[in-house]
């Protein structure tokens, strides 16, 4: 397996273009415009001129969505699942979402903490159409809700998009909205004098 920290290594002067980027001191520097989940969920900062793809559809309580600039190479995705069980334990759930082969990218996760929640992380890279891209995650469980952020952009671009997804994920402003239970019973009547 590649180390997906070397694979992803700093190139000449990319320091230096990942702090301008973060500051927002570059050639090309970002507005932002907040974002806020229409289920409730969340809101975050958002380069003003990205698209948001918020045509989405809640699947047994799970549900994406992403941010796109106009060039559509890179991604910044959110994904919610608000129908935890109770009592869910968070790092199985996170090792078994991050690291099994279904996941599309399989490198090690590790522990961390996001806001003062619990959260696990990870880097990699990998090659589409001939491209390299670096990308990376961090999934984390508010009590209620499990969240995972995801970026990727072109290995080109790293020194520029690291700054703006730091960004984008600092700004991250879990909420307590739309969560989802399974449905229990009714309870039988009361009879009266029986």
């Amino acid at each position: 397996m590649t180390n997906a920290r070397r694979c992803c290594g700093l190139r000449s002067g990319d320091l230096i273009s990942r702090v301008k980027s973060f500051l927002g001191l570059g050639a090309k520097a970002m507005r932002f415009r907040q974002f806020t989940d229409g289920m409730g969920n969340f809101s975050m900062l958002v380069p003003a001129g990205w698209k948001c793809d918020e045509d989405i559809a809640v699947v047994e309580g799970k549900y994406t969505i992403s941010f796109q600039p106009p060039d559509g190479l890179s991604q910044f995705s959110v994904s919610i699942d608000a129908q935890v069980p109770p009592g869910l334990r968070f790092t199985k759930y996170a090792k078994s979402e991050l690291e099994s082969p279904s996941s599309g990218i399989y490198t090690p996760v590790r522990k961390s903490s996001f806001h003062k929640m619990p959260a696990f992380v990870r880097e990699y890279c990998y090659t589409s159409g001939g491209r390299r891209y670096f990308g990376g995650g961090v999934m984390f469980f508010s009590g209620a809700i499990v969240y995972s952020l995801s970026w990727s952009a072109p290995q080109a671009k790293q020194g520029a998009q690291e700054g703006l997804f730091a960004r984008m994920k600092d700004s991250f402003s879990p909420s307590r909205g739309f969560v989802m239970r399974k449905a229990t019973p009714p309870r039988p009547a009361r009879r009266n004098g029986a």
